[in-house]
């Protein structure tokens, strides 16, 4: 499944090859996975210059004179290419836009159609699913706003996978970047010290910058904009290597469920911290209380 660092690469392939250049003839085959402005494509798109291609988190956003954006979230399987127009159309491509003066055009593939198509306009108008709101943007955000969204009392790797906290992660880079950080994908988010917390951002935007650099991870389906597959996973330290060497300590790779998703950590690298003792007001979990002397202790029993 996409995530940032292969969005990022579509959207800065397609800033080169769509930045300035004037949208022709829309056509599209799958009317279901457009949303936003209730108008036809073929009737907002045409005649509008692309101002600018960017990225919000695993979102690849066209923004066109006019206060218009086509928003395309990928989903698992959705592939924007820009290819010659006379190039055989590849099934599953629902949408496919010409490049006025030019022989190419831009098309949206989506095979498994977990992906879609929003077009936002100024008048508001809105039809079909809404847009979720979005988090932290991991490779902007401040070392103060992550350790603020880290205080909830949840699985990290469960937190970091939240797109409504941080923006943009998925099972690939969680998983690689609590492996640099030395942290067991089960850790609750708000037990982190702030030197783990900061330790923790600094390796996710470590990460996240590497796999740009390569053109994000093909695990499966992904191709960028010129239909090339990426090359991180070259790199990946844990991410699938189940049984395979740690490639710090050389400790056997473990797969366990976290987040509802298979999760790949070093069981040495990544071991899970001894709680400290708590004094008498700290709760963890539902609680039951008991007298010892004057005092009330409050033991876990969760």
């Amino acid at each position: 499944m996409p995530e940032l660092p292969e969005a990022e690469t579509i959207a800065r392939q397609l800033q080169r090859q769509l930045a300035g250049r004037t949208l022709g003839r829309v056509r599209l085959t799958r009317t279901d996975i457009v949303h936003g402005d209730p108008r036809p494509l073929d009737k907002l798109l045409p005649g509008r210059c692309v101002e600018r291609v960017h990225r919000r988190a695993k979102r690849v956003i066209l923004g066109l004179d006019g206060g218009v954006e086509l928003v395309f979230r990928l989903g698992m399987t959705g592939r924007l290419i820009v290819c010659p127009t006379e190039q055989p159309v590849e099934k599953h491509t629902h949408l496919r836009i010409a490049i006025r003066d030019a022989t190419q055009e831009l098309r949206f593939c989506d095979p498994r159609r977990f992906g879609g198509i929003w077009c936002l306009t100024e008048s508001g108008r809105h039809t079909g699913e809404v847009l979720r709101e979005l988090g932290l943007e991991p490779l902007e955000t401040t070392a103060a706003a992550f350790r603020a969204a880290m205080k909830r009392r949840r699985q990290i790797k469960g937190l970091l996978m939240d797109q409504a906290v941080i923006a943009g992660l998925g099972n690939i880079y969680c998983d690689e970047s609590l492996h640099a950080a030395g942290i067991h994908p089960l850790t609750r988010a708000d037990t982190l010290s702030v030197e783990r917390a900061d330790r923790l951002l600094r390796a996710i935007k470590t990460t996240l910058r590497r796999a740009i650099r390569l053109n994000g991870s093909t695990i499966m389906d992904y191709r960028d904009a010129d239909g090339r597959e990426g090359s991180f996973q070259k790199l990946h330290r844990v991410y699938q290597r189940e049984d395979k060497p740690c490639q710090t300590c050389r400790t056997p790779i473990r797969r366990i469920l976290a987040a509802g998703r298979s999760t790949f950590f070093c069981p040495n690298c990544q071991a899970k911290k001894p709680r400290k003792s708590r004094n008498v007001n700290t709760l963890i979990g539902p609680t039951r209380r008991r007298k010892v002397g004057t005092v009330i202790e409050r033991t876990c029993i969760a």
